[in-house]
């Protein structure tokens, strides 16, 4: 397709990409709210891959914390 747009590679927001596949698949019969949580959750999930040290902790009573170390400096 010459008139793809690349720049959608680059776009973190999941109802951009949902609104990119409806274009591109007119034929879809998924409604765009159903893709909007599809790629959001792909999205989601390769953040969590990059990013393992931000993973819940379980904790005892079976609830879930996410914890992570703040980088914090000094500006004087």
């Amino acid at each position: 397709m010459s008139d793809y747009d690349m720049s959608i590679h680059t776009n973190p927001d999941a109802r951009a990409w949902a609104k990119f596949f409806m274009e591109c698949n007119p034929e879809s019969n998924v409604p765009e709210d159903v893709m909007v949580t599809w790629f959001a959750n792909a999205m989601m999930a390769m953040h969590d891959h990059m990013r393992p040290d931000l993973a819940p902790v379980v904790l005892p009573d079976g609830s879930a914390i996410c914890a992570a170390e703040i980088d914090t400096y000094s500006s004087s």
